[in-house]
């Protein structure tokens, strides 16, 4: 189970419940601090926290905690895109493309682990504000990504439990939500529930 926490903080980075409709203010670009700010926290009942834990440069380190169990990941994360270094077994120099804002529809970032290759697929992208955030008590543009696990794959010394992670994410406040569909068919998701980002 500690897998599949690992596989959502690719993450690298990172980055009220009111059914009033607000709007997300795409006009300005935020700063890298602006977008990871210590304190961001994913959560999914029953089933752990994900929390912003230290913001260094471009460096995000976020620490995952289930049950008594808790690690730190680390990922790196810019104003136009998102990288992780959980494949690379935290190798700085093989960092993976989560993400890059501008990319298209259909674009895809694929990493070799030996004979097999995660890909991470743009499967769509918003051109109005319509994915509602509780978290954020408005309604978001998000550019979703669909990541798909070979089946068997084995990260630091282990077989990933995890099939499929659909990120859903946005240039001003991050990871927004993460659906993990797990190779016995349980799925598990991970919406953001507590963040400053966006707002300096």
């Amino acid at each position: 189970m500690k897998k599949i926490f690992i596989l959502i903080l690719l993450i690298t980075a990172i980055v009220g419940s009111s059914c009033k409709k607000k709007t997300d203010d795409s006009s300005s670009t935020p700063t890298v601090s602006a977008l990871a700010v210590v304190g961001t926290t994913w959560s999914s009942s029953g089933n752990g926290n994900l929390v912003v834990s230290q913001v260094s440069g471009t460096d995000v380190v976020v620490t995952c905690t289930y049950g008594s169990n808790s690690i730190a990941v680390t990922g790196s994360m810019t104003t136009t895109g998102f990288a992780d270094y959980f494949y690379s077994s935290g190798d700085k120099s093989k960092p993976f493309t989560l993400v890059n804002f501008d990319d298209a529809v259909g674009t895809q970032y694929k990493y070799n682990l030996g004979s097999v290759q995660v890909v991470r697929t743009v499967i769509s992208k918003s051109t109005t504000d319509d994915f509602y955030v509780p978290a954020l008590s408005m309604y978001i543009k998000t550019i979703d990504v669909k990541e798909d696990v070979p089946a068997g794959l084995t990260v630091n010394g282990k077989v990933t439990p995890t099939k499929t992670i659909y990120w859903s994410l946005n240039h001003k406040f991050g990871i927004v939500y993460a659906r993990v569909v797990k190779t016995d068919g349980t799925i598990l998701e991970f919406p953001l529930t507590s963040t400053n980002a966006g707002t300096k």
